[in-house]
C-alpha cells in the first residue's frame, strides 16, 4: 500500500471529514424528524417530562437509546431536530476514529483511513432514511470502540481495559439488541492459542 507523510495523512484525515459532512448535510439541514426519529422523540421527551419508558410512553427500543435522545433534548431543547442530526454526524465521526484506531492498529495508518473512509461513505447509503440517528447508527460507536480496545496491541498479561470494552458492548446492546453479537467473535479472540501464548496466559486468564 502507497505510504503518506504525516502532512499528507492528515489532508487525507481532513478529506474524510469534509466528505462525510457532506454525504449527511441534508440530514443537517432537514428540520423535520428522519424515520423513526419521530417515535424515538415522542419516549424521550417524555423522559424530559420527567415521565418513564415503557409506562408512560412505550416502544419496544432498548432504554439507552431513549436516554441518548433524552440527553440531546435536554440540552438542546424538546423535538430539537437539527441539534439530533447533529449528533448523528459527531456519532458517525466518532465510529469513523474507532475504525481509524482498529485498521491502523492490525495493519498501517493508511489501512485505517481507508476503513474510516468506507463507512463514511456507505453508512448513509441509498436511502434517506439511513441518515436517521437510529439504532444501527447509535451501536456501531461503542461496538466499534469495543473493538478497538480489545484489538490494541498489548503484551501485559493483564489487561483491564477490557473492562471497559466489555462495558461498551453493553451499552451497544442497551442501544440496540443486535449488538450483542459483536461480543462473540471479540470473545473467541480473546481465546486463541495464539493469543493466549503471546502473553503466556491460560484460557481463564486470557479474559482477565
Amino acid at each position: 500500500m502507497l505510504t503518506l507523510s504525516l502532512r499528507q495523512l492528515q489532508l487525507v484525515a481532513l478529506g474524510i471529514v469534509v466528505l462525510t459532512v457532506a454525504t449527511r448535510l441534508p440530514s443537517l439541514l432537514h428540520p423535520q424528524p428522519i424515520d423513526d426519529e419521530a417515535v424515538y422523540s415522542v419516549v424521550a421527551n417524555e423522559i424530559v417530562d420527567g415521565g418513564r419508558p415503557y409506562v408512560d410512553a412505550a416502544d419496544r427500543k432498548p432504554p439507552l437509546l431513549f436516554w441518548t435522545y433524552a440527553a440531546v433534548f435536554e440540552a438542546a431543547g424538546k423535538f430539537n431536530w437539527k441539534a439530533l442530526h447533529a449528533v448523528a454526524l459527531a456519532w458517525t465521526l466518532g465510529t469513523m476514529a474507532g475504525l481509524y484506531v482498529i485498521g491502523r492498529g492490525l495493519f498501517d495508518r493508511e489501512t485505517g483511513l481507508t476503513a474510516a473512509l468506507l463507512y463514511g461513505v456507505f453508512q448513509p447509503w441509498a436511502t434517506f432514511k439511513n441518515l436517521a440517528f437510529n439504532g444501527e447508527l447509535l451501536m456501531n460507536l461503542p461496538l466499534v470502540w469495543a473493538w478497538a480496545i480489545g484489538l490494541r496491541r498489548s503484551s501485559s498479561r493483564v489487561r483491564p481495559e477490557l473492562v471497559v470494552a466489555g462495558a461498551l458492548l453493553c451499552a451497544g446492546f442497551l442501544l440496540k439488541q443486535p449488538a450483542a453479537i459483536a461480543a462473540v467473535p471479540l470473545g473467541i479472540y480473546l481465546l486463541l492459542p495464539s493469543y493466549r501464548a503471546s502473553r503466556g496466559l491460560t484460557r481463564t486468564a486470557s479474559v482477565v
